[in-house]
């Protein structure tokens, strides 16, 4: 399993490096965002959105609602936030199988909550806070 590694030194990094790693994502394409409170995950779907021809300021991290549909752009994306999931069925009340073969991009902030559930073939992204501005960032693909 590969690895790409980047250390970002600020909030318009990781927005960078997202919309810049966005057109490398294809429908269907599952990304799980792992990482504690305040190290870059809504502000890296804030840059995958806008590097899908999506308006980044409409991303906010859906906490309450677990899914946010962003259309326009070239590819819809779908912006998942497990943090307050209390047990996986919660996600299939929501559609999450439909969301696996819908032919948009999946961003699921804590995506290790809904562990059983995920797709055989997904990229994870782990957060890492270095200090106040820097945050280390692994890319990976996993295949089970």
């Amino acid at each position: 399993m590969s690895v790409l590694h980047v250390t970002s030194h600020s909030e318009a990094e990781t927005l960078a490096l997202a919309e810049k790693l966005a057109r490398s994502f294809l429908p269907g394409d599952v990304l799980i965002l792992v990482g504690e409170l305040g190290s870059g995950k809504t502000a890296f779907v804030r840059g995958l959105a806008r590097g899908l021809g999506i308006d980044g300021s409409l991303v906010n991290s859906p906490s309450y609602t677990f899914v946010n549909e962003y259309p326009g752009g070239d590819r819809k994306l779908y912006h998942f936030d497990l943090y307050r999931m209390n047990d996986t069925n919660e996600l299939y009340e929501i559609g999450w199988d439909e969301y696996l073969s819908r032919e948009g991009i999946m961003a699921v902030e804590w995506g290790e909550k809904a562990a059983e559930l995920l797709p055989q073939k997904y990229y994870l992204m782990e957060f890492r806070i270095v200090n106040e501005t820097d945050r280390d960032i692994d890319i990976s693909l996993v295949q089970v």
